[in-house]
């Protein structure tokens, strides 16, 4: 009697599972490599924006020094006086800046007139009033406090304070917080300048 063996082959359960196993390493591991370089290149991206931000924020508070002093540049004593009582002095026009003042700090921008005024928008103790929009009409300011004209809003904050150093100085500091991706703690990024009379006598 004759005994047919039959001559089919096939993959075991094993060999199936080790199979599997593998594609899931190979398609997996380069997938979540991906995953965290791009959230990694989001949150950098998002600290150069806030860094320059920052930076505005201090740039803005030195126009506003140099327009009060420029403009009343003709004598000695004017610039002393614009001096004091404009910038320097805590009741003058930029007091919402004033750290002993309003602890919460100020929101400044420029307009966008030929000359590129400095706006104090006010204090941050108002909910909302300090939060940037994005403004992408593109002209003299591309972010900016003023959430109407179809602004988008932004997840960042900007904050302005000043703080007396001396008789003769401002101490400016521009803090820009935002909230990035799922991180539960508010990122920020703190730009420090310090401003002094230098038109005085």
């Amino acid at each position: 009697m004759k005994y047919l063996q039959s001559s089919q082959s096939g993959f075991s359960l094993v060999e199936t599972l080790v199979a599997i196993t593998i594609l899931l390493i190979v398609i997996v591991g380069p997938m979540s490599i991906s995953t965290s370089t791009a959230r990694s290149t989001s949150f950098a991206s998002e600290q150069v924006v806030a860094f320059f931000l920052a930076q505005e924020g201090a740039e803005i508070a030195q126009k506003a020094r140099d327009d009060i002093l420029l403009q009343n540049f003709s004598t000695p004593v004017t610039r002393q006086s614009a001096w004091e009582d404009e910038f320097y002095d805590d009741s003058g026009t930029y007091d919402d800046c004033f750290e002993n003042i309003n602890n919460d700090g100020c929101a400044l921008e420029l307009s966008n007139n030929n000359v590129g005024s400095v706006l104090n928008i006010g204090d941050c103790g108002t909910a909302g009033r300090c939060d940037l929009f994005f403004n992408s009409g593109g002209d003299r300011k591309r972010y900016t406090h003023t959430s109407t004209g179809g602004n988008t809003p932004t997840p960042y904050t900007r904050v302005i304070k000043f703080t007396k150093e001396g008789s003769d100085a401002v101490k400016v500091e521009s803090r820009v917080t935002w909230r990035s991706g799922n991180q539960r703690k508010a990122q920020e990024v703190v730009v420090d300048t310090y401003l002094y009379n230098v038109y005085g006598n």
